[in-house]
């Protein structure tokens, strides 16, 4: 379906055409949860579900947007390169639904979510342990107090790693080109958006979840605690690998440290 609609292409047509289409569509999803969090009517009520009560500077919000349109040039950099490999037959992906039998949709997209997590967790924590590799990664934490652009405010190449797999998982197995692309825009793009928001509403994972990953996790990863919380949708392998960090944790190391839902419950 989405490899019909780019076919023909040259590369180095390709990747402009989908660099624009992704910086689009980055700059509409974040700016206009930007603008809800931070510039709207809505903004003063939002605020008690901000984790770190200190507004984000302009000049780093600035900073966000620029490495963040970069960044997004190069995971649609990894998208092109997926489609010219399956345009000349070098991988699995596909783009008529109807080549699989439908259950295998929902199962290639649990397998992509089960690389897409493994993976992530694995080249993360790597990225605090390596010092190569943190040369690269220690760009992403200059913004201590990310908004909704922070996603991804990454330096290029290391986004182009965290998006790689974008380029090979289609040599491991199957997918349909809707199925891996927007398993990625959705699960990978939306839900790292929340978590690098810095708020917790009540009707998105609590702090206090034992099991998945808030916001509140992701922004104490950034605001100090470097050594915890590597997880991007669950926090499965923080678990196994003892690098989870709780409210209740910091609150035993800090005595009197609230988190936003802790805060909620303690005003009257």
């Amino acid at each position: 379906m989405l490899l019909s609609l780019f076919e023909g292409l040259p590369f180095f047509v390709l990747w402009p055409v989908l660099a624009a289409i992704g910086v689009g569509w980055y700059l509409v999803v974040c700016g206009g949860l930007y603008l809800l969090l931070h510039r709207s009517r809505l903004a003063r009520g939002a605020r008690r579900f901000k984790t770190q009560q200190q507004p984000t500077r302009a000049d780093q919000v600035r900073g966000e947007v620029f490495d963040g349109v970069l960044s997004m040039s190069m995971v649609m950099g990894s998208i092109a390169i997926a489609f010219w490999c399956s345009y000349h037959g070098y991988n699995r992906l596909y783009a008529d639904v109807s080549e699989y039998p439908l259950w295998y949709v929902p199962v290639s997209i649990f397998g992509v979510f089960v690389v897409m997590e493994v993976f992530e967790w694995t080249f993360h924590w790597a990225c605090h342990r390596n010092d190569l590799l943190w040369k690269i990664h220690k760009h992403h934490h200059r913004y201590s107090n990310p908004t909704p652009f922070g996603v991804m405010a990454d330096q290029p190449l290391d986004m182009f790693i965290k998006s790689s797999p974008i380029l090979w998982i289609p040599f491991l197995f199957p997918i349909w080109d809707v199925a891996l692309i927007g398993t990625f825009a959705t699960l990978n793009f939306l839900y790292g958006t929340y978590l690098h928001a810095g708020f917790d509403p009540p009707f998105m994972p609590s702090p206090h979840s034992r099991f998945l990953v808030s916001a509140w996790h992701h922004n104490e990863h950034h605001a100090g605690s470097m050594d915890h919380n590597y997880g991007f949708f669950t926090g499965a392998l923080d678990i196994l690998f003892r690098t989870r960090l709780s409210p209740s944790d910091k609150a035993a190391k800090r005595p009197g440290y609230r988190c936003t839902e802790c805060r909620g419950a303690a005003t009257p």
